[in-house]
């Protein structure tokens, strides 16, 4: 952990002193949320939110990345936040549902999301998400 933290630190001071880039794949929310400043949400290969860190960490808008982050232990107790859990087992990679790929783990989920998957609405200039609860397709 210590090693990791003193990485992790590194890649901080360089991107600030040099201006560097840098893309990171990873499940560790903890060093998204440290490093930054922009994230994208996958689920099962599939981007289903992205926007600036605190636009998708302080208002996640989609049912995955609200289960994602309200599992992230915390030191300090939030009394607005409640834990999403997620039922079912995580769909085959190789062969993922039809529609949205997360319908069938999603407690939201409607008729469409089984049939395709949702253009993106976006909430702000850099928010955005894949999801029929804040578009307009869900009606047609």
């Amino acid at each position: 952990v210590s090693v990791q933290a003193q990485i992790l630190n590194l890649l901080k001071t360089l991107q600030n002193n040099l201006g560097l880039a840098f893309l990171f794949i990873t499940h560790n929310i903890a060093v998204v949320e440290y490093l930054a400043d922009e994230v994208a949400v996958m689920y099962l290969g599939r981007i289903v939110e992205r926007g600036l860190i605190d636009e998708v960490m302080g208002s996640p808008r989609h049912p995955y990345t609200q289960a994602l982050l309200s599992s992230v232990p915390r030191i300090a107790a939030d009394a607005d936040r409640q834990f999403v859990p997620l039922k079912g087992d995580l769909p085959s990679p190789a062969a993922p549902p039809a529609g949205c790929h997360f319908h069938p783990r999603c407690a939201q989920a409607m008729a469409v999301c089984r049939e395709r998957y949702p253009s993106a609405s976006s909430f702000s200039a850099t928010h955005s998400t894949h999801c029929f609860l804040y578009s307009p397709e869900q009606i047609s």
